[in-house]
Parts: structure tokens; C-alpha cells; sequence
């Protein structure tokens, strides 16, 4: 039996899985379209499915007669995305919810027509991951370090030319004005889209799979020196024109002409290494084969396609059916008391609506208190109830670096307090420019405090399936300081001790 027809005998389960394949991902798929729509780094991913389908159509005339031998195996791979898209579910992992689609996909591939087409379509299925946003703390761990990078290559060119320019952090300071190297200008937004052009073009190019990974490997340091040039290029003409050179038509039209001149030399390497396809490879990579083959092959056993429409039920219904409680906070946060022992409140901070777009709180407070020696620590309390309206929570190891932070040290442990028991927490120093700063912080759920974030995780997903609430919290302690570190660890860990009761009062358990 040839692929094609297959095909045509599989007609009724197609109709049967794809309404299944909707009732999966009716939310989840949409949901990452909006995320093309609102964030550049991601825009690509309305070109993703077009491209996959060039490659399948570009492939049909070569697996369209070929032999099928359906695998059972199929099932083991369909149990495997099924089981990924529940734990992303219940643990709010977008990355991985959105990316078991293409497991999925794949499963049903080698149940109904076996490893041998799965093979042809690997490049098409494969290439739809370009299309999933990665994960924040991916995203987070890579921009700074790249911005870090691009802003002090472009300083020492500066410098080199002449230019008077400082720099602290991703920070460039000239004598009229100030520039801050964003995520942007890092390089990792036209990374992400350069290397999902960079794929396609290396699998439309005739040529051996070494050269292609040369033109896919080449993405990275094309992408990274354009956008030094962008910023090299800014700097000059802030420092004869001011900041206004550096924003609004000017800095978006740089934007555009760095990531064609990205393309321009990605073509270029790969016009320098294609050479002559090797091993009888055909256009994208086409995998040699033999010519088909007319026997018939045994198809699976009813009851196997029961199995795989049992399962795609089966977890259609657990998303679709199980929701979670919204709850709330036992007494407000904006009763949270002004004096804890000998620390008095010293000032309040609120939050704009952009802030709190993305932080997405039910509720939260933001505070400065003060000991009898005036000296200050920072305090923020954010409370996510679980419901729809509410977001998952930031950890400072993503949000920090973000800002400009980084990291010194980290080190986890618990902290006693005299109320009984111990708070576990994460002891953190993060520096920006000559500013240092401890951070005390900690995760909770229904009253056990966590310091990791896979935790936090395991938390959220028990708390879903055993008593149908995701509700968490998020405790954060700021001790700002110049040198003595350990005086800095002991007000801190001092201002958790006195606080920390009072806390408990006001998340539930």
C-alpha cells in the first residue's frame, strides 16, 4: 500500500482525529499566534507553517508511491506528546505545551504510515518548532549575556575612532547623552528569526549536510556582528546629534537595514560553502530511498485505533473539562501592617499598568521599611490567585538580568524563625554598575515556602490536580548596600525573621 493510498484509506479517521486535534489546541495554538502578533521577537512565526509546507510539497513527488508500514510504536510516541501537553497544562509551560503539537503530530505519523515516512516529513514537522517562542528564562539567559557583549565591542570600536564614551553594564554614556543597548539591539531578536531563515535557506540550497550546518551555525556570529555595527552606528550619530539619532523612525529603519544586511551575508556564506550536492541528496535535504514497493502492508488493529482516539479524547477532556478555583488572599495586602516589631514603613510603591500587564498579580504590596537606625530593606509580596486573570510569577534569576542586573551569587538554604519551623529562601547579591543589592526571596504554596522555580512548578501542577487551585506566592526581600555584605545578609535575614509570621497571616494555606 502507497502513501497515497493510505491516504484515502484513512480518510474517516482523519475526520475523526482532526476535530480531536482542535478540542486539544483550540486555546493553546491561538494563544501563540497572539504572541507572533505583539512581540517582534516572534513575527517569524507566521512565515514557519508556509515554509513547512513548501518542504512537504517539495517532497510530495518523492514519498507520494512509497511504501507504508504502519507502526504501533506510533501509540508509545502519540502517549508520549499527550502526556507532555498535560504536564505543560497543569504546570502553565507554554514552551512545552505549544511544542507538543509536533509530538503529537509526529505520533500519528508513524501509527498510520511508519518510521519510513516519518523520515521525509522529519524536515517539515521539525521545522515547525521555529514557530514555538521559547521560554523567558531561555530568552532572559541569552540576551543579557549577548547584550553585555555587543555593547562593550561596540565601546572599544568607539573609543577606537575616537569617540569619548563610558560604559557600565549594557549602558554607553557619551558627554551629551545616554544610550541603553536593549534586547533589541543584543542581537537575540534577529537570532531567532535569522536562524529560522537560516534553515530554510541551508535546506534549499543543493548541498551536503555539513555545508548546511555551516550556513546554520553561521546565523549566530552574522547576527551578533550586525547589531554591533547597529549600535557602533547609533553611538556616532548620538554623539554628533543626541539622543534623538537613536530613537523613533531612525531606530526602527536601523533595525530593518541590519537584519537585510544579516541576510545579505548569510547568502553569502552559503554561496561560499554550497559546493556540489553529495551522496545523491536532491533539493532540502531530500532523503535517498529506495522506489516504492507494492506489497501490501498489515495494517493496525482496530482496537490500536481505539487506543489513539481514547487518548486524544481522554486528554481533551481533562483540559477542557478541569478548571481551577480562583482564590483569594485571606485578608488584603493593603492591610498589611506599617510596623512589624522595630521596622516602620518608609514608603510605598505602586506599579504601572504596564508593570502589572505583565506581572499579572491578584494582589500585591511594595514597600520600603526602616529600623530604628534609618537603615532601609525592601519588601514585595505578590499573590497570584490562580484564576484566569492571574499570571505565573517572575523569578528575579529572569527578571533581574533583564534590567540590567547580574548576577554575583547565589546560594539556597533555610532561615529559622522564631514563630517555629523555617522559611527555605535564596540568598542572592546582583550588581548594576557600582550599585550592589541582596535579594531574600522565596515561592509559597498552600503555606510551604520553595526556593527553586522546579518546585514552584511540581507545587502548582499537585495543587491542580489534587485540590483544583494553582494559587502562589511570591516573597521578596531587598537589602541595598555598599561593602559589608554581612551586615547587609544579617539586617536582611533579621527583617524575614521579625516579618515572616505576619506574612503567614495573610496567604492562604
Amino acid at each position: 500500500m502507497t502513501f497515497t493510498e493510505a491516504c484515502k484509506q484513512y480518510k474517516v479517521h482523519f475526520l475523526i482525529v482532526l476535530p480531536l486535534l482542535v478540542g486539544l489546541y483550540y486555546s493553546v495554538v491561538p494563544d501563540m499566534v497572539r504572541d507572533w502578533a505583539r512581540d517582534d521577537n516572534y513575527s517569524h512565526g507566521f512565515l514557519v507553517p508556509f515554509i513547512a509546507g513548501y518542504f512537504l510539497w517539495q517532497r510530495w513527488p518523492g514519498f507520494k508511491d512509497r511504501h507504508v508500514s504502519p507502526n504501533v510504536w506510533g501509540l508509545g510516541v502519540l502517549a508520549l506528546g499527550g502526556a507532555q501537553l498535560l504536564v505543560a497544562w497543569l504546570a502553565t509551560e507554554y514552551f512545552t505545551m505549544r511544542s507538543s503539537l509536533i509530538i503529537i503530530v509526529a505520533g500519528l505519523v508513524l501509527f498510520w504510515f511508519g518510521r519510513d515516512i516519518l523520515k521525509w516529513l522529519a524536515l517539515p514537522l521539525g521545522y515547525l518548532i521555529f514557530m514555538v517562542p521559547i521560554p523567558y528564562i531561555i530568552y532572559d539567559m541569552l540576551a543579557f549575556p549577548l547584550k553585555l557583549f555587543v555593547t562593550k565591542v561596540s565601546v572599544e570600536f568607539l573609543r577606537l575612532v575616537g569617540v569619548t564614551v563610558l560604559r557600565e553594564g549594557n549602558i554607553i554614556m557619551f558627554p551629551t547623552t545616554t544610550l541603553e543597548v536593549a534586547d533589541a539591539c543584543s542581537g537575540i531578536r534577529s537570532l531567532m528569526s535569522l536562524l529560522a531563515l537560516a534553515v530554510a535557506y541551508a535546506f534549499f540550497v543543493q548541498t551536503s549536510n555539513v555545508r548546511r550546518w555551516i550556513i546554520i551555525v553561521a546565523a549566530v556570529p552574522v547576527a551578533i556582528a550586525t547589531n554591533a555595527l547597529r549600535v557602533i552606528v547609533t553611538g556616532i550619530l548620538a554623539q554628533w546629534w543626541g539622543a534623538k539619532a537613536a530613537e523613533g523612525f531612525f531606530h526602527e529603519f536601523a533595525g530593518m537595514v541590519v537584519f537585510l544586511l544579516a541576510i545579505v551575508l548569510l547568502v553569502a556564506v552559503g554561496a561560499l560553502v554550497k559546493g556540489r550536492p553529495e551522496n545523491g541528496e536532491g533539493p532540502a535535504g531530500r532523503p535517498p530511498g529506495p522506489a516504492a514497493v507494492a506489497e501490501p502492508a498489515p495494517a493496525p488493529r482496530l482496537r490500536s485505533y481505539y487506543a489513539v482516539f481514547l487518548l486524544l479524547v481522554g486528554v481533551a477532556l481533562y483540559i477542557n473539562v478541569h478548571s481551577d478555583v480562583s482564590v483569594p488572599p485571606i485578608r488584603p495586602l493593603s492591610e498589611f501592617p506599617t510596623q512589624v516589631k522595630a521596622w516602620r514603613m518608609a514608603g510605598q510603591a505602586e506599579f504601572s499598568a504596564d508593570v502589572l500587564s505583565v506581572l499579572k498579580p491578584t494582589d500585591y504590596t511594595y514597600r520600603q521599611y526602616a529600623d530604628a537606625d534609618g537603615r532601609v530593606v525592601g519588601l514585595y509580596i505578590g499573590f497570584h490567585g490562580g484564576g484566569k486573570e492571574s499570571g505565573g510569577i517572575h523569578s528575579p534569576r529572569n527578571c533581574l538580568p533583564g534590567s540590567g542586573w547580574y548576577e554575583v551569587s547565589t546560594k539556597r538554604g533555610t532561615l529559622d524563625i522564631p514563630a517555629g519551623g523555617s522559611i527555605k529562601l535564596v540568598r542572592s547579591i546582583y550588581q548594576k554598575g557600582e550599585n550592589k543589592e541582596l535579594f531574600l526571596y522565596w515561592f509559597q504554596a498552600r503555606g510551604h515556602s520553595m526556593n527553586d522555580e522546579f518546585s514552584l512548578k511540581l507545587a502548582e501542577m499537585a495543587g491542580s490536580l489534587l485540590y483544583r487551585r494553582r494559587d502562589t506566592s511570591f516573597i521578596r526581600v531587598s537589602v541595598p548596600f555598599e561593602n559589608d555584605e554581612a551586615a547587609a545578609i544579617s539586617r536582611g535575614e533579621q527583617f524575614v525573621r521579625d516579618i515572616g509570621p505576619t506574612i503567614q497571616e495573610f496567604l492562604p494555606r
